[in-house]
């Protein structure tokens, strides 16, 4: 075996339409009058929303209408930085069915780093909202301005702006309702449709290009994995702007006519109370979330007993009041943001103890090779090397490159992680080949960190490292030397680096080395890790608990 198959796309019952407007057209017009989101909204003192699938259509054509009427054109970048609410579902598939391409920017990001995917994505048009927690995007956008060349029109939902740029669609009336059909007709599954950012290996966010069959096909096919249908109510506070919010949740539950009960950030206990009212079917949360649920003082009361797709000895199924679907598993799965989501994966009803031994087998139409790094022989069953990835999913190339310098000859994406196949064709992921961090679900880079910490006037030497941990997986560290006779504290870093980097990406700890204590090659060039993570595991375990120094993430 030197290429490992899917199986063929065209055999896969249940996959609609591949562009993301016409997707929504399909879903609404099958499941109209269901409901497809609930949100809570704080723009609205807390009073809820509630759109069915032809309300989110028309929601989405509106603002489809509109950009079409400020003279956004096909292929223009229309970013959609809001919070989980009904309106940045529509700014999504509205740019879509306009023939842009919808760019959800992450609400954690600082404005540095904001600025900076703005210019970078060469953003026309900015769909946000006034006020998110403490932030107010449209201000930081008027702000960045000058910078970003691009820019034409910003308007925040709860906001004037906001309704003066819904007018523009109903001043055409039956005329933008043409002129929305046009564009969807001649926009194919091969077009550009999607950019996503994700936290790559570098010091700045990597941007993906995808075409319209990436997340759409996604939506289809994992809407199957996780079993949901029609009657499935599933909560999570997962962002738009990661692939798991998009595709996981999102994508997935409208492809089923299900209805995704929202909230704008992670809250406990406004969670468990909005799970109970709406009759929740399916709890989606990151192992840190579902943590923080569980020691709620209203979880054991709460009354969760609608949760039917929970799983094993999880916290879900641990609670007094739910007697889930014992049939019903967690789907366990590998991809990365460059294949839009999920590249292998095991569905629903795949036995447990299965679950346990691999990520599943290749969705349909991907491919998979294993080669040796160093020399890039191509590898067979059980022997361990990278994992390179080719199929409908993948990204077309990442933003300001050209797929030639993405991909190998034969169009493969090496992926930077490890491992094998087996015999029965079970794909094993045994660990990553870059230094990525992954905490609480989401990608942190060290370089990153440690780029913004020389800017930090006491910091000498900055190496930064992910070490495990029970709530996390990896818990992000700082190791620090400072310069002679300066002294700093484990705050004082930690503020620093809020004001440069999204709240969740700052360290959990710092911790301080003497000058020559943290171990270097002979030559003092690079950090010798493996010693390094030694060093601190220990004077982890020997320190007393202190509280986080990053705070909570939106």
């Amino acid at each position: 075996m030197t290429t490992l198959h899917g199986p063929p796309l065209d055999g896969v019952e249940g996959i609609g339409a591949l562009t993301l407007g016409a997707l929504l057209e399909e879903v609404a017009e099958r499941f109209s009058t269901n409901e497809a989101l609930v949100l809570d909204d704080p723009l609205r003192g807390g009073d809820t929303t509630r759109w069915t699938y032809a309300e989110l259509r028309a929601q989405a054509r509106t603002v489809a209408a509109a950009l079409v009427a400020r003279g956004v054109g096909p292929g223009e970048r229309v970013a959609v930085l809001m919070g989980n609410r009904p309106e940045a579902v529509a700014a999504l598939f509205g740019a879509a069915m306009a023939g842009a391409v919808a760019v959800p920017l992450s609400t954690f990001a600082p404005k540095p780093e904001l600025s900076f995917m703005l210019r970078h994505a060469e953003v026309a048009v900015v769909l946000t909202q006034s006020r998110l927690l403490g932030r107010r995007f449209a201000d930081d956008v008027d702000e960045l301005r000058p910078d970003l060349p691009h820019l034409g029109l910003v308007a925040a939902v709860g906001d004037p702006s906001w309704d003066a740029f819904l007018a523009d669609a109903a001043a055409g009336e039956g005329e933008a309702s043409v002129a929305v059909d046009a564009r969807m007709a001649a926009t194919a599954p091969s077009d550009h449709g999607l950019i996503t950012y994700s936290s790559g290996t570098t010091s700045t966010a990597k941007g993906m290009v995808h075409s319209h069959r990436a997340p759409t096909l996604q939506f289809w096919v994992q809407a199957r994995i996780f079993g949901r249908h029609a009657d499935t109510r599933m909560w999570t506070a997962l962002p738009l702007f990661w692939t798991a919010g998009l595709n996981t949740t999102m994508g997935s539950t409208l492809a089923a006519g299900g209805c995704w009960l929202m909230q704008e950030s992670f809250d406990p206990g406004g969670a468990l109370a909005l799970m109970a009212r709406e009759r929740a079917t399916e709890p989606y949360s990151l192992p840190h979330q579902t943590a923080a649920l569980e020691e709620h003082p209203d979880c054991a009361t709460t009354d969760l007993s609608s949760l039917r797709c929970v799983f094993g000895k999880s916290a879900f199924a641990r609670h007094p009041t739910v007697e889930g679907d014992t049939s019903w598993n967690m789907p366990v799965g590998w991809g990365l943001s460059e294949t839009c989501a999920f590249f292998t994966a095991h569905p629903w009803d795949t036995p447990r103890h299965l679950l346990k031994e691999s990520m599943g087998r290749l969705l349909p139409g991907n491919q998979l090779r294993v080669v040796d790094p160093g020399s890039g022989r191509r590898l067979g069953p059980g022997e361990e090397g990278e994992l390179l990835v080719k199929g409908p999913t993948l990204m077309e190339h990442y933003v300001g490159m050209t797929p030639e310098e993405c991909f190998d000859a034969h169009g493969f994406f090496p992926t930077g992680d490890a491992g094998f196949v087996d015999d029965d064709g079970h794909v094993h992921f045994t660990g990553r080949r870059t230094e990525m961090i992954k905490t609480g679900g989401a990608n942190v880079s060290p370089a990153e960190l440690e780029v913004a910490l020389r800017a930090c006037p006491p910091v000498k030497l900055a190496r930064v490292l992910g070490v495990p941990d029970d709530r996390l997986g990896q818990m992000v560290v700082a190791c620090i030397t400072v310069k002679e006779g300066v002294q700093a504290t484990e705050d004082d870093i930690a503020a620093f680096l809020r004001e440069r980097v999204a709240a969740y990406k700052v360290p959990k700890r710092v911790l301080f080395f003497a000058e020559g204590d943290i171990p270097m090659t002979a030559s003092d060039t690079k950090v010798r890790d493996a010693e390094l993570v030694a060093l601190v595991t220990e004077r982890l375990a020997e320190a007393r608990p202190v509280p986080s120094t990053s705070g909570d993430r939106q």
